[in-house]
């Protein structure tokens, strides 16, 4: 067995603090880290073995990202967010989508209707299956939205919907599937999208639309229940700035 090379943190094509990023990043998908947990650099620093510079300009890089708050006489902390602003995200979302939707309705493209039915039939077994993970039914919708989103033939969308994937808010949802925890979540989930295949493929555009906004309503509402019953639901003002 040939023997593993490890690349010291020094040498490897990420900086400190990019890699520090990741780590902490990993923790608040995971939910190590939660809203509202402080982050001392003092502690972070030894915890990794690196410079109190070094944890500070990951706090920085975390805090442009929106991941991060940084409250006076108090230090950083891991953003909160609240419902509101979860319903403003999945409300512009459900909008773009709609307009995909009905763009590929309207395009009556037997490719575009063939490669989606297939997506969909994934989702179905995926959902049908009750020990599938939040994770796998996550990526599978995922890639059928973008799949929407780049065969609509508007050429602005796919930059508008990975601009919305990169909010904080957004990828704490999306980085822990908080829209499919539960088996019934998938299930409901899975009908949506075979209500959305079939509107496309009877070229539909009204009603491919309407769907599509459903399935990010019901998403919306989904992860609202989810946070809530964790206990991560947001404080009512939004305090991520």
């Amino acid at each position: 067995m040939s023997k593993i090379e490890i690349v010291p943190l020094g040498r490897s094509a990420k900086s400190l603090p990019a890699q520090l990023v990741d780590l902490l990043l990993a923790e608040v998908m995971t939910g190590h880290l939660r809203p509202g947990d402080r982050l001392k650099e003092e502690a972070l620093s030894q915890q990794h073995a690196v410079s109190r510079a070094t944890v500070r300009e990951a706090l920085i890089a975390l805090e442009k990202q929106g991941y991060v708050v940084r409250i006076p006489r108090s230090g950083a902390r891991i953003a909160d967010y609240s419902q509101e602003d979860v319903g403003y995200i999945f409300e512009i979302r459900a909008a773009l989508l709609a307009v995909a939707a009905g763009r590929c309705a309207r395009l009556n493209d037997d490719t575009i209707k063939t490669e989606l039915l297939e997506m969909v039939e994934d989702l179905e077994r995926i959902a049908a299956d009750d020990a599938s993970t939040p994770q796998a039914f996550a990526g599978g919708s995922v890639r059928a939205q973008l799949f929407l989103v780049n065969r609509s033939g508007n050429q602005r969308l796919p930059e508008l919907y990975e601009r919305l994937a990169g909010m904080g808010t957004w990828q704490l949802i999306r980085g822990r599937s908080m829209s499919f925890l539960t088996p019934e979540d998938r299930k409901q989930s899975a009908a949506d999208w075979r209500q959305l295949a079939t509107a496309i493929s009877l070229g539909s555009q009204v009603k491919a639309e309407r769907a599509a906004r459903q399935l990010l309503e019901h998403s919306a509402v989904r992860v609202s229940a989810n946070l809530a019953r964790i206990g991560q639901g947001g404080s009512p003002s939004k305090r991520s700035g």
